[in-house]
């Protein structure tokens, strides 16, 4: 990380012929010292001359002017002269280029332009109306240590504003079309950990042209990063199937449990502000902990009296990821064009061999005499999450 951000400061430094700028400070010095040294006889022999020299150089040359070391014949004087218009005009160009760089840098990043060297990085890919509200939810769910880039055309503004709201823990703006390949690699995709895919919905665009993005986007995830592990967001239930072929682990659908919500407020207004509240990111919230290694082997039971007790936190569910499913467990005996697109973009990728999709087996309500077992994950109802 630090050798890369060098590496491109060193590069951006040279293009603007810094180091030119630097060298011919240098060569000032060099000759104010030769200058002195001829000069200023007096000053005691020829090295010392020019070691006095290239010390009185460096001082006048950065305006410092100790006045330990002063020239006193008037070839002396006209020396000076030079070096102190030489080192005012090159000193002034150094800062004005090294200060331009830093500022064009920061102006670029704010206008979603730099490209992101974080790591280990949560990517939002696209926007819609309810981005804003997803944004929220996510930082205040997501530990502080986790970075979030927002990838969408959004005008700048807007984005600046949804920055400033957040000054503890600003999420990264970049600009560009998520579904292109030269994108999601500015978004340093190669080194994120997850990616949430928004149904963004343009101007004159059906469902299904979105859906199809959506799809063209896990697709080019997955060829870039096997592992990266993607949340989308689909307009159709029909083409639910084609994501998770594609590889998206979890697939939500756009007003998938509206109708639940409304239908639990018709028949019992109790539950459906119970859920509401479970669902927003104040007061109870769910939460996933990993349970320690000192419970593997021992009754679920135990761990739920642990976390009652000593950390407010109902147990309420518990699940694991299996091994990862290959691309043929996925597809359809009958060949189909939409199959035949996903082998495709996996072939030219030489992953059609694993997905990176992962299966996970949960259970709601488990009995309390579930004996617990490594790579378990356990679902609690708590203010904040336990850590155990």
């Amino acid at each position: 990380m630090v050798k890369e951000y060098l590496t491109n400061l060193i590069r951006t430094l040279h293009r603007e012929r810094v180091f030119a700028l630097i060298l011919a400070v240098v060569s000032l010095i060099f000759l104010g010292a030769v200058g002195f040294a001829l000069t200023e006889p007096a000053e005691g022999v020829w090295l010392e001359r020019f070691g006095r020299g290239a010390w009185w150089a460096l001082v006048t040359l950065t305006t410092v002017g100790y006045g330990d070391v002063v020239p006193i014949t008037t070839l002396g004087r006209l020396v000076a002269a030079g070096i102190i218009l030489g080192g005012v005009l090159s000193l002034s160009l150094i800062t004005a280029t090294v200060a331009s760089v830093f500022i064009e840098r920061k102006f670029r990043q704010e206008r979603g332009l730099e490209p992101v060297k974080i790591t280990q990085h949560i990517l939002l890919l696209g926007w819609n109306e309810e981005g804003e509200a997803l944004l929220d939810q996510l930082l205040k769910r997501l530990p502080p240590d986790i970075p979030l880039v927002l990838v969408n055309n959004q005008p700048q503004e807007r984005m600046e504003a949804l920055q400033n709201l957040y000054p503890a823990n600003p999420p990264i703006f970049l600009r560009g079309d998520y579904s292109r390949e030269e994108i999601l690699l500015k978004a340093n995709v190669l080194q994120a950990f997850k990616a949430i895919i928004l149904a963004e919905r343009q101007s004159e665009e059906t469902a299904a042209q979105v859906d199809q993005r959506t799809l063209f986007t896990a697709l080019t995830l997955k060829g870039l990063h096997p592992k990266i592990r993607i949340l989308a967001e689909l307009l159709r239930s029909e083409n639910r199937t084609y994501l998770e072929r594609a590889g998206a682990e979890d697939i939500l659908i756009r007003g998938q449990y509206d109708s639940s919500l409304l239908a639990g407020a018709i028949a019992s207004p109790g539950i459906f502000r119970v859920l509401v509240t479970l669902l927003a990111a104040e007061g109870q919230n769910l939460w996933a902990v990993g349970i320690p290694s000192r419970f593997h082997g021992r009754p679920l039971s135990e761990l739920a009296d642990h976390l009652r007790n000593h950390h407010q936190s109902l147990l309420i569910a518990i699940y694991t990821e299996a091994q990862a499913l290959s691309l043929e467990d996925l597809l359809d005996e009958e060949p189909s064009a939409i199959d035949d697109f996903i082998r495709r973009k996996f072939a030219e990728t030489k992953i059609t061999h694993l997905l990176g999709r992962t299966k996970v087996e949960y259970q709601v309500n488990p009995p309390g005499s579930t004996i617990l077992a490594p790579r378990q994950v356990a679902v609690v109802i708590a203010p904040q999450r336990p850590e155990l």
